[in-house]
């Protein structure tokens, strides 16, 4: 994450630094524009490609188109090509960048093992970022201080090409069963995470709130880029410069954070949209950079803080199948917004003057914000919740413990509780069989042909052989003391296991222990 996010934001502020310089605000704006539609129109389907492929593959693809168009950038600029050619190819760069953070958030949901960690890595990830949103635009005002913005370029070619060689050989390969790779197939499935996120409130909400906050985010980067030239007299390392201070917010957001992960998403929410708004009633009357960078720096910490909230709340409301495609839909609702605030802002700017955009913008975004982390106040509070202890009981099954927490979570939301006295029947050898079986305190005994297979005690588990192999009960399993127990039905265990090619193998591999034949003697 740290390559990725320095990359693009060096490009990214880059670019917008070349287009301010051929012809101003307005041609900054349609930068943003050209670079981020095209993102925005294909993100569902590129983010999707973190659902079905595997992901040291996805994320060393997207470096490599990432180097290619770098590379094509810097040729161009030192060219003197068509100022047109360089807006594609940056559009071609963006792109590429739509496929790393769905594809990271795909891997956080899939090893987290508690809401608490996910958020945690969630604050690392942020930490990770912003660690590379500084370094990046740092460096790149370095380079454009002494040097042409090719120099930049040639940077971003050489880290990300670097990057994707390291990535594909490096990261582990996924426990994921192999689906369809087809195109009807890809574009099937990216179609059915907008469908999703479109009628699913939760991550609906979520998608809309992040997508105003990045309509502001937009507005920023033309309202810095406005006041580095027109409010202080600077150049393009200025613009740089504030997007360093913007970093830094970001990563004292991360560190405040770390300490409040006993807080509602929600309420984190709120403080980062104050955060993100209110200091602009005042940056645009600011006439000292360091002041201009100390401001800039606390619009960091607004976005860092609900940066991280919004992106934990999402990944805890949508289906773990779901997240690459769910991020997809963020990214093209975000892709969208800052375009749109970013093209507002740039002709607002050359209608109206800096101050009074910068105010005017500062008031609407707190409006805007703060009336929609009120609204994921309600949505956080309508997840749904599974108890801690039933999730730590399914993990202890050996073939469960692999699985993503979240679907241990939906597993522990669809289990059925039943408490059977003793001498009952649970399951009867020779019956179809239809549930799993989780023991969670007393003991049974398993008879098989009228021997006595086993006597078991909690914690345990039962049922899996007739429901992997379709087929009749092996065993007839009696309580012989009171017994509670957690049932998960045939369709809910098997979409489980098979959530990852590891828990598939294990349970087929348990089931087969008890149908093998007994060695002879």
């Amino acid at each position: 994450m740290f390559i990725h996010s320095a990359a693009e934001f060096a490009a990214w502020i880059t670019v917008l630094v070349v287009a301010f310089e051929a012809g101003g605000a307005s041609a900054a704006g349609l930068a943003v524009v050209v670079q981020l539609v095209p993102a925005a129109l294909l993100a569902p389907i590129v983010a999707a490609a973190g659902d079905r492929f595997p992901r040291h593959r996805v994320l060393a693809v997207a470096f490599a188109v990432q180097a290619s168009a770098a590379g094509g950038i810097t040729l161009a600029l030192i060219g003197d090509s068509p100022i047109e050619f360089v807006y594609a190819l940056a559009a071609v760069f963006t792109v590429s960048t739509i496929a790393t953070p769905a594809t990271v958030a795909s891997l956080l949901v899939h090893h987290a093992r508690s809401p608490s960690q996910l958020m945690g890595w969630n604050v690392t990830r942020s930490f990770v970022r912003a660690a590379g949103s500084l370094a990046g635009p740092l460096l790149a005002a370095v380079v454009l201080a002494v040097a042409e913005p090719a120099a930049v370029f040639a940077g971003v070619f050489t880290a990300c090409a670097i990057t994707a060689l390291l990535v594909g050989l490096r990261l582990p390969h996924d426990d994921r069963m192999k689906v369809s790779s087809s195109l009807t197939s890809v574009l099937d499935d990216s179609w059915r995470g907008v469908a999703y996120v479109a009628s699913t409130p939760a991550p609906r909400h979520v998608v809309l709130f992040v997508g105003a906050a990045e309509m502001l985010i937009g507005a920023l980067d033309l309202l810095f880029v406005a006041i580095a030239f027109d409010q202080l007299g600077r150049g393009g390392s200025v613009v740089a410069l504030l997007s360093v201070g913007f970093a830094v917010g970001t990563l004292i957001a991360a560190a405040v954070a770390s300490r409040l992960l006993h807080w509602r998403l929600s309420r984190l929410i709120g403080l980062g949209s104050l955060l993100l708004t209110l200091p602009l009633l005042v940056i645009a009357e600011v006439s000292l950079l360091v002041g201009v960078l100390a401001l800039a720096a606390l619009l960091g910490v607004g976005n860092g803080l609900m940066e991280i909230g919004s992106q934990t709340l999402l990944q805890r409301s949508c289906a773990e199948t779901m997240t690459s495609r769910v991020y997809g839909a963020l990214d093209s609702t975000s892709m969208i917004a800052a375009a749109i605030g970013a093209a507002t802002v740039g002709a607002l700017i050359d209608g109206g003057g800096t101050t009074e955009t910068t105010v005017a913008v500062g008031v609407v975004g707190a409006s805007v914000l703060l009336g929609g982390s009120v609204r994921l106040r309600s949505t956080e509070r309508s997840l749904p919740s599974a108890d801690p202890a039933l999730v730590a009981c399914l993990r202890s099954v050996s073939f469960l413990a692999s699985l993503p927490q979240p679907t241990l979570e939906r597993l522990g939301r669809l289990c059925e509780h039943r408490t059977v006295p003793a001498g009952a029947a649970v399951v009867v050898e020779g019956e179809r069989g239809h549930r799993f079986y989780v023991l969670r305190s007393g003991a049974v005994e398993i008879r098989s042909d009228g021997d006595v297979v086993a006597d078991v005690v909690a914690p345990a588990s039962f049922g899996e052989v007739a429901l992997l192999h379709d087929e009749v009960r092996t065993a007839t399993v009696t309580t012989t003391s009171s017994c509670e127990f957690a049932v998960i039905h045939r369709d809910a265990f098997l979409d489980a296991i098979g959530r990852t090619a590891t828990s598939h193998r294990d349970a087929f591999a348990v089931a087969d222990g008890y149908r093998r034949p007994p060695e002879p003697d």
